[in-house]
C-alpha cells in the first residue's frame, strides 16, 4: 500500500509539472524559441516580428524548460528534447530555434548540446564524438515513441563503436525543424535578431542581387577521382536553380581566391555554396590534379565582408568542421586536418558568417565533424555532397522556409540510402548516418528565404 501511495504521489507531481506552461497556454504556436533568461528581452522584437508575418511564436527560457521537465530527462539535453516533444504535441510547434552556444569563451553552454558517439574517422584518424542538433529534431522513433538515441540506456548517445555494429539506432528523420544561433553574449543576439528582421521585412527574392548563385569549388579529391568533383557537384546544383545567374569561382577557371570570394559576397547573392574541404577556421580546396591548397575563405577574411542586407544562405556540407561551434580561444577542440591540430579560435567559420554585423550570411548549413563524400566516390551514393546538391533541388521545388528545406533534404537522403546498423562503423552505412547527424543549421529554421513582401507594397 505504501508503494502505491508513493507511486500515486509521483504520478500527480509529474502530471502537475508537465501541465505547467504547456497547459496554461492553450494557444497553438509555429515557432518555439529557447534561450537563457538573459537573452529573452533581446529576442522579443524577433518574436513580435515573426507574429506580424503569421509565424506564431513562443519564447521559453531554458531555465523554465529545466523546471518544467524536472521529472523528465537524464541530463539537460534530454530535458530540452522532452520539452520540444511536449511543445510539438500540445502547441503544434513546427520550428525550434535554439539561441545559445558556448558561455562567452568558457567550457559551459547557454543551451545544452548533444554529442553523437558515432565513431567514424577519416584516413586512419579517429573521431569519437561530434555535435548533432539533429538529436533535438528527431523526436520520435519509427514506432512513434520518444527517440532517446540511447537504445541500451548506457548514457552514451548515438553510439556506433569503432569496428563494431551500432548500439543505438535512431530514426534520424526530423519531426520538427531545428536551427541554432550559437550566441555567446548579448551583443551577438542583438546582431542576429536585427539581421533576421531586416532580411525578412523585404521581398529580396525579386531583386537582381538575390538571383545570383555563387559556387566555390575545385578538385576536392585529386587522388581519388578523374574529374574535378567539387566543380561537377556545384554544376549539378546550378542545374536545379533555374532563374538564378551562376557565378562560378572554380579552381579550373583560375578565378578562385579569397579576394574574389569576398568580392562576390559583397556584391550580394541569394545563395553561396562552398564544395571542398574545411576546418573550424577556414574553407579550402585543391587546383586540378594537385595537392596544393587554395584557401577560399578564412575567419580573418570575414572582416572585409560588408554586404550589409544582401545576405546569402551559405551551404558548406563537405567542408569538415565548418559549423563546429564548440571551439573557444581558451579551451580548444582537437581537430584532424592533415594532422592533429588544436583550434583555439573565438568562434567557428559558419557562425563567423552569421554573426558578422556588417554582412556575411543569414544562415549557414555545414558540418560539425569529418564530412564524407560517397562510399564509392565515383557512384555518388550516400555522401555529404548529395545533401548539399539536393538542398537546391528541394528549394527549386518551391519550399521557401529554410528549416523545411533542411528537413525535407534529410528525409529524401534517408529515403534514398539504406543504413545497415549491423555494419561495422568503418563501412558505408555509418558514413550515411554521420553525414545527416552532423549537417547542422546555424540560423533561423522559420526563415522565409528571400523575405516577405515589403511593408510598403
Amino acid at each position: 500500500m505504501r508503494w502505491l501511495a508513493v507511486s500515486a504521489i509521483i504520478f500527480i507531481l509529474i502530471s502537475t509539472n508537465v501541465h505547467g506552461i504547456l497547459s496554461t497556454d492553450s494557444i497553438n504556436y509555429d515557432l518555439l524559441i529557447v534561450a537563457p533568461k538573459r537573452f529573452i528581452h533581446a529576442l522579443k522584437p524577433l518574436a513580435e516580428h515573426k507574429s506580424r508575418h503569421g509565424i506564431r511564436t513562443r519564447i521559453v527560457s531554458i531555465e523554465e524548460v529545466y523546471d518544467q521537465m524536472f521529472w523528465y530527462g537524464r541530463d539537460k539535453a534530454e530535458k530540452l528534447k522532452y520539452f520540444i516533444k511536449f511543445a510539438h504535441e500540445r502547441w503544434g510547434i513546427r520550428y525550434v530555434l535554439l539561441v545559445g552556444g558556448k558561455k562567452h569563451q568558457g567550457r559551459g553552454y547557454w543551451i545544452p548540446v548533444r554529442y553523437s558517439h558515432l565513431c567514424r574517422g577519416y584516413d586512419g584518424m579517429k573521431e569519437g564524438k561530434f555535435l548533432s542538433d539533429l538529436y533535438f529534431a528527431d523526436i520520435y522513433d519509427e514506432n512513434g515513441n520518444f527517440s532517446s538515441w540511447d537504445d541500451n540506456g548506457n548514457g552514451i548517445f548515438g553510439e556506433w563503436p569503432e569496428n563494431g555494429k551500432a548500439l543505438d539506432r535512431p530514426d534520424l528523420h526530423p519531426d520538427v525543424c531545428v536551427g541554432r544561433l550559437p550566441c555567446r553574449n548579448l551583443r551577438e543576439v542583438k546582431i542576429v535578431v536585427r539581421k533576421i528582421i531586416n532580411y525578412e521585412n523585404r521581398r529580396w527574392r525579386d531583386r537582381e542581387w538575390f538571383k545570383r548563385f555563387v559556387v566555390v569549388a575545385g578538385d576536392t579529391y585529386p587522388d581519388k577521382t578523374d574529374y574535378y568533383d567539387g566543380e561537377v557537384y556545384t554544376q549539378m546544383g546550378i542545374d536545379y536553380m533555374k532563374g538564378f545567374k551562376p557565378i562560378r569561382l572554380w579552381a579550373s577557371e583560375g578565378n578562385l581566391s579569397w579576394i574574389r570570394v569576398v568580392r562576390e559576397i559583397n556584391r550580394g547573392c541569394g545563395f553561396i555554396w562552398f564544395s571542398g574541404h574545411g576546418n573550424p577556421a577556414l574553407w579550402t580546396t585543391h587546383p586540378p590534379n594537385s595537392e596544393r591548397w587554395i584557401y577560399g575563405l578564412k575567419l580573418w577574411h570575414m572582416i572585409f565582408l560588408h554586404n550589409r542586407y544582401r545576405l546569402p544562405i551559405c551551404i558548406s556540407g563537405s567542408g569538415c568542421f565548418n559549423n563546429m561551434f564548440n571551439v573557444t580561444i581558451f579551451h580548444s577542440e582537437w581537430v584532424y586536418f592533415k594532422g592533429l591540430i588544436p583550434y583555439n579560435i573565438p568562434f567557428c567559420w559558419g557562425w563567423g558568417l552569421v554573426r558578422n554585423p556588417r554582412g556575411g550570411s543569414i544562415a549557414t548549413i555545414a558540418s560539425t565533424a569529418f564530412s564524407y563524400e560517397s562510399p564509392d566516390i565515383n557512384r555518388g551514393e550516400g555522401g555529404i555532397e548529395w545533401l548539399d546538391i539536393h538542398f537546391f533541388e528541394t528549394y527549386a521545388k518551391g519550399y521557401d522556409i529554410l528549416g523545411e528545406v533542411w528537413a525535407r533534404t534529410i528525409d529524401a537522403f534517408l529515403d534514398n540510402f539504406t543504413i545497415d546498423w549491423d555494419d561495422a562503423s568503418e563501412k558505408g552505412s555509418a558514413l550515411i548516418a554521420k553525414n545527416v547527424e552532423e549537417w547542422l543549421l546555424i540560423g533561423d529554421p522559420s526563415l522565409k528565404i528571400g523575405g516577405y513582401a515589403d511593408f510598403s507594397d
